[in-house]
């Protein structure tokens, strides 16, 4: 389950699938594949598109 915003630890690289696809600082991310961030670029993410944008989220 998604989390809120500003719930992700920002110094950790997170192994992320989302919902849809969202364009992030200008780059498009799509559905598929999993993409690796950290969580500071998750929180903003969730911030911009809303919790429910993020599939699953774990650490790496």
């Amino acid at each position: 389950m998604a989390k809120t915003a500003n719930a992700y630890d920002e110094e950790t690289i997170f192994r992320v699938k989302l919902m849809r696809p969202v364009t992030y600082r200008g780059a498009p991310l799509t559905a598929l594949p999993v993409h690796q961030m950290t969580g500071r670029a998750l929180n903003a993410i969730v911030a911009q598109e809303g919790a429910d944008v993020v599939d699953t989220a774990e650490p790496r």
